[in-house]
């Protein structure tokens, strides 16, 4: 109890609270659990649906994927039918289908508004899309028939990342490649508590269980507001290291591919600050960037320093 007391007040030194109608929420999938939405008519569910494609797309276009690569990815997928591993309410994925050029574009999710906001809103875009329920451990697709895969800050929730990456093997063509962007469980950021507290490297001090158990205690003490942002259980997941999250590093990672008979293309090493919006406009990030990034090059330290694990993988023909 002293450490869940303890996290509690570090969590407590930087708390947030987020609003249903506050900045950003429309990139929340959140949003999909408040009364707006769940008790909302027809057309605010809609609306709701449409907002949150429209920001995702609109991110996408105001800072490219491009960026976490260092290079444009227009000649690895132009005309190709690639699958978006996570899309949500499929607005990056259409953004990816026009800045790339794809000849088809396929996403799934777990959730079926995500997939209803995703269908809709690639029709409004005259995509060439389609979007189904599914995890990435159990994909509805034949074997080789995707040219490439995209996910982006997916693979830290799945719930069995070998078996995804097998999944992923099974559908790619030979010779398709994996595109995977996600944070590392270290990266300091990234403990996925961001709905109570923006305090950094938590899950330095602590454990997944303490954490949660701080986390839901803040929310109990919130009442009925927090409610579309609660948690449905307050132990952790068999398969979870963190909130939603599974814990995967990057040298498990790493020990992933080398199972999988993946030949790695490119392994991109950027750190904090390096990254991100609001990365090229901020002093103080660039400063961090340069203070990070011979650390992110470091055994060990890379799993803090990076700001992301982001490789090009590539099935052996």
């Amino acid at each position: 109890m002293m450490k869940v007391q303890l996290a509690k007040q570090l969590m407590q030194l930087r708390e947030v609270f987020p609003s249903p109608t506050g900045e950003q929420v429309d990139e929340l999938q959140e949003i999909f659990n408040h009364p707006l939405f769940t008790q909302g008519s027809e057309e605010k569910r809609r609306a709701i649906m449409h907002n949150s494609s429209l920001a995702k797309y609109q991110s996408e276009m105001q800072y490219p994927w491009d960026h976490y690569f260092g290079m444009s990815l227009t000649p690895w997928l132009k005309g190709k039918r690639a699958l978006d591993l996570g899309c949500f309410t499929g607005g990056r994925g259409v953004a990816w289908a026009e800045r790339y050029g794809l000849a088809h574009l396929m996403g799934v999710d777990v959730a079926e508004p995500f997939i209803a906001a995703a269908r809709e809103f690639a029709d409004s875009r005259n995509a060439p899309a389609e979007f189904r329920l599914a995890k990435a451990e159990v994909l509805p697709f034949e074997n080789a028939s995707v040219d490439a895969i995209l996910s982006f800050d997916v693979f830290e929730h799945v719930q069995d990342v070998p078996q995804a990456l097998a999944e992923c093997q099974r559908i790619l063509r030979p010779g398709g490649q994996l595109f995977v962007v996600f944070p590392s469980y270290y990266q300091p950021v990234e403990h996925h508590l961001s709905m109570v507290t923006r305090c950094p490297g938590l899950q330095y001090l602590f454990s997944g269980r303490t954490l949660l158990k701080a986390y839901c205690e803040i929310l109990n003490e919130r009442g009925s507001s927090a409610d579309w942002y609660r948690r449905r259980s307050i132990d952790l997941e068999p398969w979870e290291r963190g909130n939603t999250i599974n814990g995967t590093t990057l040298a498990q990672f790493r020990r992933y591919i080398r199972g999988g008979h993946w030949l790695t293309l490119r392994h991109i090493r950027k750190p904090i600050g390096s990254i991100g919006r609001n990365a090229s406009k901020s002093l103080l990030l660039r400063g961090i960037s340069l203070l990070c990034h011979p650390f992110a090059l470091l055994p060990g330290f890379e799993e803090i320093f990076l700001h992301r694990i982001s490789f090009i993988l590539q099935k052996a023909g």
